[in-house]
């Protein structure tokens, strides 16, 4: 959403595919909500949302809560003669649980520090520090929130505009994104995404569409730890709007199951064209209560 320089930069939040189980009758849940919660052996297995970018399709069990985030965020890119760079901390994703397949999210994001440089005399050009956007979700899974070896679910949402000065570019934007998850032999899973953006112009009124799709592939990885796991992935977003170019960016990410609700990741991003971050790093971790 946030087609801003400073998104662009630090532009990270997405997810380490969950598991599905295999496949077996699905539990009746339909009697869980907020006010009913799913009792803790009812509930199904931890499905942390990061690293990497994509949104995996399940949702917190009713009356539960999640935090996905980074601790720390950074990213650089070099701009024809401008050098600019971006440092973030505690952003993070606070999920709570309303029924058996439906979830409400809120992003505050974290504080950001950004800056822009003269690559050649080292003058800076551009300084903004401060809180970010406010981005509301809502997560409806479709199927294979229980098990199987498909899921697939629905996530609107919007971003609020209430970014520190020369963090945000002032304008309410909304989305609509589509993960699916596939389980394949020998503990693969591949996840897809497609997302339509409603994005403000940069250089002139009104709103643009962007198409955003991604690839991602996990396993785990036992030979090192039966708890690490990694995923590599292909992400995209292309526009209608010409001062809006296209990004594309390669990425990979490691997660540490630390405890049964507890997961520790990290993972870097890099860009594959120019109009793309060069580099994006970040490290955080997952809680569910």
């Amino acid at each position: 959403m946030k087609r801003i320089l400073l998104s662009a930069l630090i532009l990270g939040l997405t997810a380490q595919p969950g598991r599905a189980e295999d496949a077996a009758p699905a539990p009746d849940k339909s009697g869980y909500t907020l006010f009913n919660p799913t009792p803790p052996d009812a509930m199904r297995p931890f499905t942390p949302e990061m690293p990497t970018k994509i949104l995996n399709p399940f949702t917190v069990d009713a009356g539960h809560v999640q935090i996905d985030g980074d601790l720390v965020n950074y990213a650089h890119t070099n701009m024809g003669d401008l050098r600019a760079q971006g440092f973030q901390i505690t952003d993070a994703v606070y999920k709570l649980g309303l029924t058996s397949s439906l979830d409400f999210e809120i992003s505050p994001n974290g504080y950001q520090t950004f800056e822009a440089r003269d690559r050649r005399a080292g003058a800076l050009s551009d300084r903004a520090y401060g809180f970010g956007d406010l981005v509301l979700k809502a997560k409806l899974n479709l199927v294979g929130n229980e098990g199987g070896d498909f899921a697939l679910a629905l996530v609107p949402y919007v971003k609020l505009p209430t970014a520190a000065r020369g963090l945000g570019n002032g304008a309410t934007e909304a989305a609509l994104a589509v993960p699916a998850q596939f389980n394949l032999p020998s503990d693969f899973t591949l996840a897809v995404q497609t997302e339509i953006d409603a994005l403000k112009r940069t250089e002139a009124p009104g709103y643009f569409t962007s198409f955003v799709n991604l690839v991602n592939l996990g396993h785990p990885l036992p030979f090192i730890s039966k708890d690490l796991s990694a995923a590599i992935e292909l992400y995209s977003a292309v526009g209608t709007d010409r001062a809006a170019p296209p990004v594309y960016t390669f990425d990979v990410g490691l997660a540490y199951l630390l405890a049964a609700n507890v997961q520790l990741d990290a993972g870097a991003n890099f860009g594959l064209n120019k109009y793309a971050p060069n580099l994006n790093v970040y490290a955080g971790g997952t809680v569910r209560y």
